[in-house]
C-alpha cells in the first residue's frame, strides 16, 4: 500500500506529514470497514481503536452514517447537523460538502472515522473524519483531508456542528468600531494595524456611499492555525508559504497574515453585499486594486508586475482570465492583477459610476468588458498600456 503526500515545506511541517503518514499507516492496518454494494455510495470505515460498544459511540456512528449519506443533497439545511448553525455559518459543512468526488468519480475519497474525543463537555465529542482515495490500478491511497467536526448529544439525538466555536473557545475578542477581532493567543492585537481598517473601511462605505457592516475577524498567525480553526488537521494549502485568508459569508474574515489589516478580504464582504458582483475575475480583481494582496499594496503589486513582464514580454493577459489560475510573479497573482488592471482602467476612463457597473457583472464576460472598450483583440495591448502608468486609486 502506498499513501501519496506532498512533503515539501519545512521541517516541521514535514515531520508532521510524516506522523500523519504514520497514523494513517496504522489506521489501514486496523480499520474495519463497511462497505455496500453499490461503489457509488458513501462507504464509512471505522477505526478498531474506536470503542463500538459504548451506546455513545454506536449513536454517534449511526448519526454519522447518515450525514455523510445525505450531506450533498442540499447546503440550505440536513436534520443530523444543528439548525444554528446555518444562522451563524449559512453552510456549516462547506469543507466537506461533496469532498469525496474526483473529476467523474463521485465518491472517489471515501471516509474513515479516526477518532472519537472527548472536549470539557460531556455531551460534546470532536470527531476526526479522513477522506482516502483508493487507485484500484495502481493501489495507492491519497489522502485528500483531515477534517474535524462536533458531535453534540441532544434531546432529539446526536446532531453535529461547526468546529470553528470550540476550536477559538478560549481566543480573545476585542471591538474595534464595526469589527469584532478573535484574535489567536499565540500573537498580541496590533491597535495601529487596526485604526489602518477602519480608516479603510470608511474609504469603501463612503465609496459605496453605505454604512459599516459588523464583521468578525479572525487574526492567526498564519495559514496553518487558519485552516486549523476551520476545522481541519490535514489539507495541503494549510502548508503553503507567504500567508494568505477569505472572506466567508454572514461577514467573516479569516486572516492568516499575523494582522489586524486585510483590506482585500474586507472589499470581498462589502461588493458581494452590495453589487453582487457575478464575475470572479472582476471581484478579486476589485479586491486587489483596493486592498492590494497578502501583505501588499495594490501600487506594490502593480510595479512588481510591471518588472516582471519586462522580463517575460511573451506573457500574454489574454491567455490568463482564470482567476484562481496559480500563476505568479513572485508574490503577485497574474490573474488577480489583470482583474484589478481592468477595475483601474475602467475607473481611470469611466469614472465611479463605470466602475459600479462593471462591479455589477454579466453572464458573458466579453459583453461585460465590451461596455469598457476591451476586446479579445485589444485586450493584452489595453492592459499593458494601464501596466506602464503611476496607479489611480479609486479611494
Amino acid at each position: 500500500m502506498w499513501l501519496l503526500l506532498d512533503l515539501t515545506g519545512t521541517e516541521t511541517d514535514k515531520m508532521k506529514k510524516f506522523l500523519i503518514i504514520f497514523l494513517l499507516l496504522i489506521i489501514f492496518s486496523c480499520t474495519q470497514e463497511e462497505k455496500t454494494d453499490n461503489p457509488q455510495a458513501t462507504q464509512l470505515s471505522i477505526s478498531s481503536s474506536i470503542d463500538q460498544e459504548i451506546p455513545l459511540n454506536q449513536d454517534i456512528i449511526s448519526s454519522l452514517k447518515k450525514f455523510l449519506e445525505t450531506k450533498n443533497d442540499s447546503f440550505k439545511e440536513n436534520e443530523y447537523w444543528l439548525a444554528e448553525d446555518f444562522d451563524t455559518f449559512w453552510f456549516p459543512f462547506q469543507d466537506i460538502y461533496e469532498i469525496e468526488h474526483k473529476d467523474s468519480a463521485l465518491y472517489y475519497y471515501q471516509p474513515s472515522l479516526m477518532e472519537i474525543g472527548s472536549t470539557e463537555q460531556e455531551k460534546k465529542k470532536l470527531l476526526k473524519l479522513a477522506f482516502i482515495g483508493h487507485n484500484d490500478t495502481t493501489n495507492a491511497n491519497t489522502l485528500k483531508s483531515i477534517f474535524n467536526i462536533v458531535a453534540n448529544k441532544t434531546d432529539t439525538g446526536i446532531l453535529f456542528s461547526h468546529p470553528l466555536p470550540y476550536f477559538t473557545r478560549n481566543w480573545e475578542k476585542i471591538q474595534r468600531g464595526s469589527i469584532e477581532y478573535v484574535i489567536s493567543p499565540d500573537r498580541d492585537f496590533n491597535e495601529e494595524e487596526a485604526e489602518k481598517q477602519l480608516e479603510d473601511i470608511s474609504k469603501i462605505c463612503e465609496f459605496f456611499d453605505t454604512d459599516p457592516m459588523p464583521i468578525t475577524y479572525y487574526s492567526c498567525t498564519g495559514l496553518e492555525e487558519l485552516f486549523q480553526i476551520k476545522g481541519f488537521d490535514y489539507n495541503p494549502i494549510m502548508y503553503r508559504e507567504g500567508g494568505g485568508g477569505l472572506a466567508a459569508t454572514f461577514n467573516i474574515v479569516f486572516s492568516g497574515n499575523s494582522s489586524e489589516y486585510y483590506t482585500h478580504e474586507i472589499m470581498h464582504l462589502y461588493s458581494s453585499a452590495l453589487v453582487l458582483s457575478g464575475t470572479p475575475l472582476i471581484d478579486e480583481g476589485m479586491a486587489t486594486y483596493v486592498g492590494g494582496s497578502r501583505v501588499f499594496s495594490y501600487s506594490w503589486h502593480k510595479a512588481n508586475l510591471r518588472s516582471h513582464v519586462q522580463k517575460h514580454p511573451e506573457i500574454d493577459f489574454l491567455q490568463h482570465l482564470e482567476p484562481f489560475e496559480r500563476f505568479f510573479a513572485g508574490e503577485t497573482s497574474i490573474p488577480y492583477m489583470i482583474g484589478a488592471l481592468i477595475c483601474e482602467r475602467t475607473y481611470r476612463l469611466y469614472g465611479k459610476v463605470g466602475l459600479l457597473e462593471l462591479l455589477g457583472g454579466a453572464d458573458d464576460v466579453w459583453d461585460l468588458l465590451g461596455n469598457v472598450g476591451l476586446t479579445q483583440e485589444n485586450f493584452d495591448a489595453e492592459l499593458r498600456k494601464e501596466l506602464a502608468l503611476p496607479p489611480t486609486l479609486c479611494m
